[in-house]
Parts: structure tokens; C-alpha cells; sequence
């Protein structure tokens, strides 16, 4: 792990400013697909700080929801239009209105809520566009905080225990792995 992290760092070093916006690039791409962000939103704040990488991360993110969103809305509601009743489609932009704002940010508040599926599944609504920007703006910033702050401590931890580091993500790596094939068991 040390000379995955030093290499990383090295080639970041090597990029110089470049490395900033590439991250950013990185955190838009991550938003786009459904894969979990918090691991390049740690990674940010293990290689920038906490300031620079929640910049990073919340900027990369909301550029990567608002181009989920553009495109769901340009090319997905015409397909949805096509394939779905006319009655289901205003239920569910009825209920969009329904919950205004305070629904949407709440659902940008809740870790159980998907922030892909999220992005992708307003643009196929009639929610405002301005309502989006702002309640993911507000909506993602604490999530963004506490994982780019995890990162940076889990650097400074490392950069003092390596050994210990080591340990605790072997065995936040197990428990994950636990709670997973738990959750997938069939029951009975």
C-alpha cells in the first residue's frame, strides 16, 4: 500500500496543476456511473487535504449529476414517453411536485438513496432544473465532507501507523465482506 500511495503521489507531483483538474474529471465520470464514489471522494482528501479535495470532490460530483441529469432529460424522457403510459408519467411528476424541494433534498440526504440512480431518474422527470442544482449542491456537501476527511485522516494515520492502517482497512474490508454475504443470504 505505502508504494501504491507514493507512486500515486509521484505521479500526481508529476502532473503538477493538471492534477486538479483531472480529479475533478475523475469525480464527474465516477457520478455518471453506478459505481460508489466514496473511494476517489477518500482518495481526494488522502492526496489534496481536506479543503482542496472537498472542492474537488463536490465539483467533480455536481458536474457529473447536472450531465446525468441533461442527458436523462434530453434522450431518456422521449424514450419513457414512448414505452410508458401518459397517466404514469404524470403521477410521477406529479409526485416529484409533490415533494418539492424538501423531498428532493432529503433524498440527497439520505445515504440509502442512490446519487446515480438519483440524477439520472430526475432527468426523466418534470423536476425543475434549478431545483436539481440546488438541492444536490446543498444535498451532497456534508456526505462529501466526511469522506474526503476520512481520507485525509486515513493518510495522516498512515503516514504515522502504516502497520495499524493496514489493519483497520483489513478489517473494515472483512466486515464489509461479512455484512454483504449476510444481507444476500437467502432467508428462510
Amino acid at each position: 500500500m505505502g508504494d501504491l500511495a507514493q507512486a500515486v503521489e509521484y505521479w500526481l507531483r508529476e502532473l503538477g496543476v493538471w492534477g486538479y483538474p483531472l480529479a475533478v474529471l475523475l469525480m464527474a465520470a465516477v457520478a455518471l456511473l453506478p459505481i460508489p464514489a466514496e473511494i476517489p471522494a477518500a482518495m481526494n482528501g488522502m492526496l489534496f487535504g481536506p479543503l482542496p479535495g472537498t472542492i474537488i470532490t463536490w465539483t467533480g460530483a455536481m458536474m457529473g449529476a447536472q450531465l446525468s441529469f441533461e442527458i436523462s432529460r434530453r434522450f431518456g424522457r422521449p424514450v419513457v414517453k414512448r414505452f410508458v403510459p401518459g397517466r404514469a408519467i404524470s403521477r410521477v411528476d406529479s409526485a416529484v411536485r409533490v415533494v418539492s424541494w424538501p423531498g428532493l433534498l432529503m433524498a440527497r440526504l439520505i445515504p440509502a438513496v442512490a446519487f446515480t440512480a438519483l440524477n439520472w431518474g430526475l432527468g426523466l422527470t418534470g423536476c425543475r432544473r434549478r431545483t436539481f442544482v440546488w438541492t444536490t449542491a446543498i444535498g451532497i456537501l456534508p456526505a462529501t465532507i466526511l469522506f474526503v476527511y476520512t481520507g485525509e485522516g486515513i493518510a495522516r494515520l498512515y503516514a504515522q501507523q502504516p502497520a495499524l492502517t493496514l489493519v483497520l482497512a483489513s478489517l473494515a474490508v472483512a466486515l464489509l465482506i461479512l455484512i454483504v454475504r449476510r444481507r444476500d443470504r437467502p432467508k428462510t
